[in-house]
């Protein structure tokens, strides 16, 4: 997703954009935890209370509840790598999706991520400044990053960033200016009426500044229990605030995914959104002896009966056993357990209807399929 918005700053275009084997998990996030950024560690954590009223002054604004700040640190680590590369992917340099990067660093809940960069960038001998999501590399044909243009190529003038400002344009134009670009993917996003947390992570260096919005569905305890062997595949977690949130548990879908690499990036880091991997099983709880689920036609995915399907108001403890036509090898598995809310419940304006469709609970992404 990007969006284009057309500014004059000191004589210059800016562009304005936004971006709505297996690799062990120890290899997978060495290099992208060192943090080069400009910020300390005490005005990194202002600039990230910043941004965390920003986002809930505008769900306030269309009615809904706030989202408190997590202290997930897998945004935080993307960020670090994107100020590195500064070239904005929802994909690591070592191919991992965001809900991947999310299970590594230990996240219990479901992971939707908003990304927003502001950088100069030389596009046929001009320079620009935008403000990306991902996949448009807004037309640079050197290979010179925003720092290293406007080090070297000292016939232009690049303003410095002001971490604040760039968190306040970003904002607005997720909210404000997200429909011609991204058909309100980033709007919707912040505005999702499920979204209990969100992890932040903001690098900058002097010409370059990159947010990471990690959205996230907490709904589980911290005692959060999973467990997976060749066959079954057990969740044991408490459900947080269960007299307030009125659900239950719909179904659990797992998807499977290529393992992260560095040529997945390379074939994938343009893109402009992600998805979960491919739709292989369903999970829903056992029916009477009588009755069958309907299957697909086209044989595409498979629904199956739990194992164990225990729930109530103050927790959830299912066993799944996994079929053994389901082809785990050379693939990363991602269990993604959704719930249905009871009552009815919208954006604030009546735009969004969400309580006919099951949202995602949590996710877990197991590398050892």
């Amino acid at each position: 997703m990007f969006i284009k918005c057309q500014l004059i700053c000191v004589g210059f275009i800016v562009l304005c954009c936004l971006f709505a084997n297996f690799l062990s998990s120890s290899n997978a996030l060495e290099h992208i935890q060192k943090n080069d950024s400009d910020a300390s560690q005490t005005n990194l954590e202002q600039l990230k209370d910043f941004a965390l009223t920003k986002i809930n002054d505008d769900r306030k604004n269309f009615g809904l509840d706030p989202v408190f700040q997590s202290n997930n640190t897998a945004a935080q680590a993307q960020a670090n790598e994107l100020l590195k590369t500064q070239y904005i992917s929802h994909l690591t340099v070592d191919g991992l999706k965001p809900y991947m990067l999310y299970s590594l660093y230990n996240g219990t809940g479901y992971v939707q991520q908003n990304l927003g960069q502001i950088s100069y960038i030389d596009s046929k001998n001009s320079t620009s400044q935008n403000n990306n999501d991902n996949n448009d590399r807004h037309g640079k044909d050197s290979d010179l990053t925003s720092s290293e243009l406007c080090s070297s190529a000292n016939k232009f003038y690049c303003a410095p960033i002001d971490p604040y400002k760039a968190i306040e344009n970003l904002e607005y134009l997720m909210i404000y200016d997200d429909k011609k670009c991204c058909n309100d993917g980033h709007k919707n996003n912040t505005l999702y009426p499920f979204h209990t947390h969100v992890s932040l992570g903001i690098a900058f260096s002097k010409y370059y500044f990159v947010v990471v919005q990690n959205f996230e569905n907490r709904y589980l305890g911290s005692d959060y229990q999973i467990q997976k062997d060749d066959e079954n595949i057990k969740l044991e977690a408490k459900i947080l605030e269960q007299n307030k949130t009125n659900f239950l548990i719909n179904h659990v879908s797992f998807f499977l995914d290529d393992h992260p690499t560095k040529i997945v990036y390379e074939k994938n880091k343009n893109k402009t959104h992600y998805e979960l991997g491919d739709l292989k099983l369903i999970v829903s709880k056992p029916l009477p002896p009588y009755i069958k689920y309907l299957q697909q036609d086209d044989g595409s995915y498979q629904i199956i009966e739990a194992k164990k399907w225990d729930l109530d108001k103050n927790g959830v403890d299912l066993e799944i056993k996994l079929p053994d036509y389901l082809d785990v090898k050379d693939k990363v598995l991602t269990m993604v357990v959704y719930a249905k809310k009871a009552d009815s419940m919208d954006n604030g304006n009546g735009e969004n209807d969400y309580s006919d469709h099951p949202f995602p609970l949590t996710s877990h992404t197991f590398f050892n399929s």
